[in-house]
């Protein structure tokens, strides 16, 4: 398993926690809102999640476009460059 696959596994067991998924639910590639339905609070909940197991902290003026799985792992990958 590469650096990729395990963050991928990661935020998606995120995810799954805060939607009351099972990971294998979760499609990294999926819209949050669109697919899952997220509201406003499970989506600050990811990202004060990610931002905690990744060390990071993730910029404001990014979030919207970090809406899928696959999305937020690239984002969090850029801040710990």
């Amino acid at each position: 398993m590469n650096d990729t696959d395990y963050s991928i596994s990661r935020v998606r067991a995120i995810v799954a926690e805060v939607l009351v998924l099972s990971p294998d639910e979760i499609d990294p590639n999926e819209d949050f809102v669109k697919r899952f339905q997220a509201d406003s609070l499970n989506l600050i909940e990811i990202v004060a999640q990610v931002e905690k197991q990744f060390q990071v902290v993730l910029p404001p003026s990014e979030l919207k476009q970090a809406n899928s799985v696959t999305a937020l792992c690239e984002l969090a990958a850029r801040q710990t460059a």
